[in-house]
């Protein structure tokens, strides 16, 4: 068996293959939740299907850099 470890995973064949030293069961498997994947899961619902929605990228911004955006954005459409 070849000695490189699973991109996806992390782990290496011979952890799993008894005949080289390994156990079948030798990790087990979780879950768990990130809150700022959930969302951007949930931004990309909004992002519109088709050439309206090509290349659109989602991400996380803090909120206190938005909030600072927004507020310079509302002085200077206040200024015009």
């Amino acid at each position: 068996m070849q000695r490189h470890t699973c991109a996806e995973c992390g782990t290496r064949g011979e952890e799993w293959d008894e005949e080289s030293g390994g156990d079948r069961f030798a990790y087990i498997g979780t879950t768990s939740r990130c809150p700022g994947c959930e969302l951007i899961a949930l931004e990309r619902d909004h992002v519109p299907e088709g050439p309206h929605g090509h290349g659109v990228k989602v991400g996380l911004l803090p909120r206190a850099q938005h909030e600072q955006r927004t507020r310079a954005l509302h002085r200077r459409d206040h200024r015009t």
